[in-house]
């Protein structure tokens, strides 16, 4: 028989908040992110009421908190010592936070313990994400300075343009594609795979202990793409998986 963690839990739909913000903090144990441009400020909850985060606003600084609890997601079976968990989409809660298009915000950092990450057409100076398990997907950014960190999970990048920083993934793949990188972004996988495509960048180094280097088809450890010996440097390195150029 299936027992429903969520039977006596009330489940919520909610503006947690509209006031503007140029700086963002979030702290989530296991809630997916949405971070997404729109025509106004707003913060949107759609979960139970038990892991509602808890906002605070400090002059222009916004900050979201899961609180702390005991409860997981899903449902389980037991008899016994056996016990079977399922998780559905249903039981993850989900935060869309809503920034105007244009704004550009100061700093945001973001760390996840639990849950996916998607950002689209968003402008800021300095970002950091860190996740323990859990997919980033980012459609269209501006950012100055960024820093990336993820233990389990894939980071895919598209329409990105990057003034300098860094990427590093101990068990996932990195995808950057139809970007372009000002001065320099160094990325570091463990286990995973590694692919640039239709990027705009200067000069290439690739290194790997078990895998492949791939720069437009032909193996090479370093390239230079453009005219310029002093432009934009692209570092990858992988200790088992391929690094791939295109």
């Amino acid at each position: 028989m299936f027992f429903n963690k969520n039977d006596k839990i009330e489940k919520v739909d909610k503006i947690l908040t509209n006031e503007a913000f140029e700086e963002l903090q979030v702290d989530f144990a296991d809630i997916n992110l949405a971070i997404e441009s729109g025509d106004h400020f707003e913060v949107h909850y759609h979960g139970t009421e038990d892991k509602q985060p808890v906002v605070t606003q400090n002059e222009q600084q916004l900050r979201l908190k899961q609180p702390e609890t005991d409860r997981k997601n899903g449902r389980f079976w037991q008899k016994g010592l056996f016990k079977i968990e399922v998780v559905t989409s249903s039981d993850v809660g989900k935060v869309k936070i809503t920034i105007p298009k244009d704004h550009h915000l100061r700093e945001a950092y973001i760390g996840l313990a639990s849950g996916d990450t998607k950002m689209r057409d968003i402008n800021i100076d300095e970002l950091e994400f860190g996740s323990a398990s859990g997919d980033l997907k980012i459609d269209k950014l501006n950012v100055n300075k960024l820093s990336l960190s993820i233990v389990s999970g894939d980071a895919k990048l598209d329409q990105v343009k990057i003034d300098s920083g860094n990427a590093d993934l101990t068990s996932g793949n990195f995808i950057l594609k139809n970007s372009q990188i000002m001065k320099i972004l160094a990325v570091t996988t463990v286990s995973g795979d590694n692919l640039i495509e239709n990027v705009e960048v200067d000069q290439c180094d690739l290194t790997t202990l078990s895998g492949d280097n791939t720069i437009f088809g032909g193996n090479a450890t370093h390239a230079q793409i453009g005219k310029e010996t002093n432009g934009s440097h692209l570092k990858m390195s992988a200790v088992s998986g391929d690094n791939t150029v295109k």
